[in-house]
């Protein structure tokens, strides 16, 4: 109605002005004068015309205090600048329906306060002062009705340039609400082991270097093969999974393979909520019970050794030691399980995201990365503990600051023999990684982490055990697709 009234009394607005002459209604300018010299108007018309301009202001003046007090419409809330928790903790991604290809590359310079220009007696090198890639991922995923898909390759320079899978997933699904995660899914193929937030957390999210020190002797790497259950309602999330057991990565030379037909199972509940627009709230807990594999032995047959005792390069009869022969040894087994917990809290302000969390692991026999579990050749089952917190604090969109401290203890059952006694002692190695870094949302990242170690590999003058110098500082280099 405004708009319709505005334009009427503009049009007449116009039409006084351009045609003085001109009456209210008339569509029409006045004909000319025949005479130049003619009369002017009657002071009756000039006087109706005044009129006329007065009540078409007024008219416009109405409008405008109308217009003025009217409700303006909402204005929609601009999105967060990025989400304030990932999708990447749990195993179901919300892309466009269809195929969508993503991917991110890592280059990274790091220097470590171990480094050595020596070779190991393997033959492999001990320098670690170096740039390389750390990962350079693509990956495809599909995601229709009933099915999905997901694919991911990597390569990097760690050990040497290689090219890997890491993740091959087929699942069925029944996601009634494309906005949601699904109900129910199952996967089956290579996918992370679904143990705790930091193993499932997707790598180019993370701000910290690597997972904690825990979390990668348990785990060398995520991805292993097996059979995946999982579904959210509402703010439950819930998987149960089997795996192989030996996961990639792994220092064994049956990885992504099962010498024994026991499955790890995995069971992980938890929530994962927004109460509020600008806090993120979610808690998990989790268990495993697998079973670990020691291989046997072969039979040998009865051989001598040679010892050059005297270094003269002749062969002394004293100098030839028997070896007898061995009977083969039969492999075996043995059981592992783990118990974990983990929280995180995330809250938006005017500065950014601040994100707080932390997790806790207790294991038995699980070590595969760092201190290798093997009670069969100890006689004793190996505890161990690890728990890590952490913060990460955005400095406006263009900045991030954070801290974590990390602890994991490989075997809170150590003893050690000093003096003809056995006294027990703390092979625990704890990590202070503060970490800030440059940021552009949603495609780099270029960080910078040092890393201080405290650990018990080295010993004194006297034997007692000591940390060793191993510091770590690296610079990456984060672009993503």
């Amino acid at each position: 109605m405004f708009d319709a009234r505005y334009r009427r009394a503009a049009l007449a607005l116009a039409a006084a002005v351009l045609y003085p002459g001109t009456a209210a209604g008339q569509t029409a300018p006045p004909s000319p004068p025949s005479d130049a010299t003619s009369a002017a108007p009657p002071a009756s018309d000039v006087a109706a015309l005044r009129a006329e301009v007065q009540a078409l202001r007024a008219d416009l003046d109405e409008v405008r205090a109308a217009q003025a007090a009217a409700p303006s419409a909402p204005r929609a809330t601009p999105p967060s600048p990025r989400p304030l928790g990932y999708e990447a903790f749990w195993p179901w991604v919300t892309p466009p329906e269809g195929i969508s290809v993503g991917g991110y590359l890592q280059s990274q310079y790091e220097t470590h306060q171990d480094s050595q220009d020596q070779l190991s007696q393997s033959g492999t090198t001990l320098n670690k002062d170096r740039f390389s890639i750390r990962r350079a991922r693509v990956s495809l995923t599909g995601e229709w009705e009933y099915a999905a898909i997901a694919l991911q390759l990597d390569a990097n320079t760690t050990n040497g340039p290689q090219v890997d899978l890491r993740k091959a997933e087929a699942s069925l699904q029944y996601r009634p609400d494309r906005k949601l995660p699904p109900i129910l899914m199952a996967t089956l193929g290579l996918f992370d082991a679904p143990f705790g937030y930091e193993l499932d957390e997707a790598p180019h999210t993370r701000f910290f270097m690597e997972r904690s020190v825990a979390s990668q002797a348990f785990f060398p790497a995520e991805p292993d093969l097996g059979l995946r259950l999982a579904g959210a309602l509402g703010f439950f999330r819930w998987t149960i999974a089997g795996q192989n057991g030996e996961p990639l990565g792994e220092a064994s030379p049956f990885v992504l393979q099962d010498p024994n037909s026991a499955k790890d199972v995995f069971f992980r509940f938890g929530i994962d909520t927004r109460p509020l627009s600008d806090l993120h709230f979610a808690a998990d807990v989790s268990s495993l019970r697998g079973t670990g594999f020691h291989a046997g032995t072969a039979a040998t047959s009865a051989t001598i050794q040679w010892k050059d005792l005297n270094e003269d390069g002749i062969i002394e009869p004293y100098e030839l030691v028997p070896v007898p022969g061995a009977a083969a040894t039969p492999s075996a087994s043995f059981t592992r399980w783990a118990v974990g917990a983990d929280l995180r809290l995330s809250y938006q302000s005017r500065l950014g995201v601040t994100k707080v969390y932390g997790e806790f692991t207790l294991a038995s026999n699980l070590d595969r990365g760092l201190y290798i579990a093997d009670p069969i050749v100890t006689g004793v089952d190996q505890g161990e503990l690890g728990y890590y917190v952490g913060i990460v604090q955005d400095v406006t969109r263009w900045g991030v600051v954070g801290l974590r401290y990390d602890y994991y203890n490989p075997n809170f059952n150590a003893v050690d023999t000093r003096g003809g006694k056995l006294l027990p002692f703390s092979e625990a190695i704890t990590t202070w990684s503060p970490m800030a870094g440059l940021v552009l949302r949603d495609r780099a990242r270029l960080l910078v982490q040092y890393d201080v170690i405290h650990n018990a590999f080295a010993r004194t003058a006297v034997g007692v055990p000591t940390s060793l110098a191993d510091n770590v500082f690296t610079v990456r280099l984060q672009v993503e697709l």
